[in-house]
């Protein structure tokens, strides 16, 4: 009777191996999985179906015509970046509150200028078509002041 245990025991391990079960492991003796490579998914040729023509979305700023030359201001909460600007005729320039305070742009003469004030994110934009030196400053905070010198 001492040797059926043994021989149930043998049995319960290979039952469970071939079940997909594993035994205790074994002392000194590391399992290691199969590694398997990554393949690439096949890929497909996509070709593109016409589209209509772009309709021009509305804006209420001015802007440059395509591909003419444009400069870039940020307003932050004390001042503006490149406040002292010199341009070419034809250039837009647009300011961007990159802030957490309000602030506006306005011309000294009026000439251009911002409608309202600019929350954080939004911008104006303006195109000098003519030569000379234009003031401006933020209405809001008056220790705010820069020049658009523009060259002909």
């Amino acid at each position: 009777m001492r040797q059926r245990f043994p021989m149930i025991g043998l049995l319960v391990v290979f039952g469970l191996a071939a079940c997909g079960g594993a035994a205790a492991p074994t002392p000194g003796v590391t399992f290691h999985a199969p590694s398997v490579e990554p393949t690439a998914a096949p890929t497909a040729e996509v070709t593109a179906a016409p589209s209509a023509p772009a309709t021009p979305a509305s804006t209420p700023e001015p802007t440059a015509a395509p591909g003419g030359p444009t400069a870039s201001v940020d307003i932050f909460d004390n001042g503006y970046t490149l406040a002292d600007l010199t341009i070419a005729k034809g250039t837009t320039v647009t300011w961007t509150d990159t802030g957490q305070r309000s602030h506006t742009v306005t011309s000294a003469d009026g000439t251009f200028g911002s409608d309202g004030v600019l929350t954080s994110g939004k911008t104006y934009a303006h195109t000098f078509d003519s030569p000379g030196t234009f003031a401006y400053k933020c209405l809001i905070h008056s220790d705010m002041q820069g020049t658009v010198t523009v060259m002909p």
